[in-house]
């Protein structure tokens, strides 16, 4: 029996089909809402003043929402399993489960590095961890089930290789920064051993796979018709990758540098991170303005309907922005900073304005359905 009728007014979907079909996707505005607190934070520099403010509000609403999210979740998979064993079979649905371990390692690189004054320090940096092992539960095993159901489930061809596929690698180079900022904080060196090994095997996982999934991406843009308006915000996740690479490396080496391994020295390590991290940089700029040219040309054309994948135009720039601040202070590049204020500023206001358009959805109903894109593959019961 269908929960709602295929054809039905999307203001009659029923609260049983809201459950049952909960994406997660929700996640993905934790992560981008996490990010620009982060973001606030790095360029405020102190614990004190209106953009430290912005950055404590937008850390808490990340958290507050992390949860919500998770209890609708949790309860979906007692009601609804049905539909997220449908999801599992999809090679482009499943990727979004990945972001569920981004908005935790977000979540838990704001209380590592946001000071928040009605949070006793303790009770901040306890939360932080619960948020990095569900990170890290959840991100390790989507990164080997994810590539298992797609590759064993008959069901991805060319046409399906969109920007969600990034969402899981991205995990891991999320997990790993998260990972090292939680050993700056840690007092035992043997522990800030273990984090070392454990965030240079993931980069060993996270880097290849990122590689591959750029060369997929890039042919099926090159060689087949742009995918449907409502996954036009998937161009922008392409611009993740880069961001979260760049902070997972240059945040490894004063964990280096604590753990006192003597494999390379930091120093001698930093010259070449730095060359690194600028080539990613300019990659990253191509693939932003790209992803915001083909982004213009939809809204103009075809009009792009109001999704949960909308706010995939906020963590990806996001994550580039932060990166940007991490570059102008190792380069010494005031220009860069500069650059990344504006980023800060313009993502902002697209914050504000998704942030509008998901409450409009809330209320008609229309963001909790399922976009149409993926409507022909997932036949309802």
């Amino acid at each position: 029996m269908s929960d709602k009728p295929k054809n039905s007014p999307k203001n009659e979907l029923t609260a049983q089909y809201i459950l049952r079909w909960f994406s997660p996707r929700w996640f993905i505005f934790v992560m981008g809402t996490g990010a620009l607190a982060n973001i606030y934070q790095l360029i405020a520099g102190k614990p004190e003043g209106f953009l430290h403010s912005l950055a404590v509000f937008f850390l808490t609403l990340a958290i507050a929402v992390f949860f919500t999210a998770m209890v609708f979740l949790i309860v979906r998979f007692i009601v609804g399993m049905d539909c997220i064993l449908k999801e599992w079979r999809h090679a482009s649905l499943i990727q979004f489960y990945s972001a569920i371990s981004i908005a935790a390692a977000i979540c838990a690189t704001g209380l590592f590095n946001v000071p928040i004054s009605f949070i006793a320090k303790n009770f901040a940096h306890n939360l932080a961890v619960i948020f990095w092992w569900i990170s890290f539960m959840v991100g390790i095993f989507f990164i080997f089930f994810t590539p298992f159901k797609v590759t064993s489930g008959n069901h991805a061809r060319p046409r399906r290789a969109l920007g969600f596929w990034f969402l899981a690698p991205v995990g891991l180079f999320v997990l790993v920064f998260t990972g090292n900022f939680w050993a700056l904080h840690m007092t035992s060196q043997a522990h800030v051993k273990n984090i070392l090994f454990l965030n240079t095997l993931i980069l060993g996982v996270a880097i290849p796979l990122t590689t591959i999934i750029y060369t997929i991406v890039l042919f099926r843009a090159l060689f087949y018709n742009f995918p449907r308006r409502d996954v036009a915000p998937s161009f922008m996740i392409g611009v993740a990758p880069v961001g979260v690479c760049i902070v997972a490396i240059n945040t490894i080496l004063p964990v280096l540098g604590k753990s006192g391994v003597s494999i390379i020295a930091p120093d001698t390590l930093a010259p070449f991170i730095k060359v690194i991290s600028l080539l990613l940089w300019g990659f990253g700029l191509w693939w932003l303005i790209y992803a915001l040219i083909t982004i213009a040309l939809y809204m103009l054309k075809q009009r792009v309907p109001v999704t949960l994948g909308y706010w995939a135009f906020i963590f990806p720039p996001a994550a580039y922005t932060i990166a940007t601040l991490i570059l102008a202070k190792s380069l010494s590049l005031p220009l860069l900073r500069n650059f990344a204020v504006v980023l800060t500023i313009v993502f902002t206001l697209w914050w504000v304005v998704n942030f509008a358009l998901t409450i409009r959805g809330m209320i008609n109903k229309t963001i909790f359905d399922v976009s149409p894109t993926f409507k022909g593959d997932i036949p309802y019961l």
